[in-house]
């Protein structure tokens, strides 16, 4: 499942492994560096052909980008923290369909 906090943070993490700041892997990605933030915070969606831009610059491999499974919580707490970012850019819709998930799964 896509999630873009994860994905947020696997893409921030590959960028330091390589030394780039986030103005200039946005740069050399032709894209703007307030963009690439939201992107790393999980605020923005991003599409594949940015994607593939970033994997370029980075050297590395589309799939590697997008392969965050090992990004996933591993503790309680981490769990808590997920959620509760999920929720908080969760939007009216979006709120009420989580509460229902929600309670169908725990009731």
């Amino acid at each position: 499942m896509f999630n873009p906090v994860l994905l947020g943070t696997h893409l921030k993490k590959l960028r330091i492994k390589k030394s780039f700041s986030q103005d200039k892997l946005a740069e050399k990605a032709d894209l703007s560096g307030k963009y690439l933030g939201e992107v790393e915070r999980g605020n923005a969606n991003i599409s594949i052909s940015n994607l593939s831009n970033l994997a370029n610059v980075l050297e590395v491999s589309l799939m590697e980008i997008l392969d965050y499974s090992h990004e996933l919580p591993k503790s309680t707490e981490e769990i808590r923290a997920q959620l509760h970012d999920t929720i908080a850019r969760a939007d009216e819709d979006e709120l009420i369909r989580l509460n229902r998930i929600i309670k169908a799964i725990l009731d």
